[in-house]
């Protein structure tokens, strides 16, 4: 789990309120609770919004530390930024769009290019394959997808996890992405068909 070590400013911890809130509470709620700095706010909305988070700066970097990195500071950014969200409905796309963000900001301070590692199963490619019943088989199948989708280009690696793993709608993506819903999807079909060409080539 993401653990951040947050300053607070003296005005914070005198007007820090002293009700916890519950674990249970709806997201809406959290953004709300975080907004007024109610205690135990966002580490419950770290723990409902991390994996997800995880899995998108993955598809991204394509390297768990440089991942791990992006989080730390998406959360950061969140936590000195969340009051300036208007609509708490909207948080789910304001976060991916700072971790996306985040993500670049990372690439660009890089300069050679980023080494993958991607260890645990991708959920990407299990749900885009067809499941062989032969446990060999199986992962032979995963593996290869995996190196597939690591060889897309950048733009389809973010474009196909928001949709895919993140599950992200349209219009969240318009927003993440800050381009038009149309071109969301144009975006999306393309990436898609060129996984599918890469997949088919790699069976000829």
């Amino acid at each position: 789990m993401i653990t951040l070590t947050l300053p607070m400013t003296a005005t914070e911890q005198i007007s820090q309120p002293v009700s916890s809130v519950s674990s249970t509470a709806r997201l809406e709620e959290l953004v709300l609770a975080l907004q007024e700095r109610r205690e135990g706010a966002l580490e419950i909305l770290i723990t409902r919004t991390e994996k997800p988070c995880f899995h998108l700066a993955l598809s991204i970097l394509k390297d768990r530390d440089l991942s791990h990195d992006a989080l730390q500071e998406a959360y950061f950014v969140v936590y000195r930024r969340i009051g300036q969200l208007k609509e708490p409905a909207a948080f789910k796309s304001w976060l991916f769009r700072i971790v996306s963000r985040c993500c670049h900001d990372i690439i660009r301070k890089r300069s050679r290019e980023i080494e993958t590692d991607l260890e645990e199963r991708d959920d990407l490619v299990a749900e885009m394959s067809d499941q062989p019943s032969d446990p060999g088989q199986l992962v032979t199948r995963q593996e290869q997808l995996r190196s597939i989708f690591r060889k897309l280009p950048e733009i389809d690696r973010e474009t196909i996890a928001l949709r895919e793993v993140a599950h992200l709608s349209y219009e969240e993506m318009s927003n993440v992405l800050s381009i038009p819903i149309g071109t969301v999807r144009s975006r999306l079909a393309k990436a898609r068909q060129r996984f599918i060409k890469a997949y088919r080539k790699e069976q000829n």
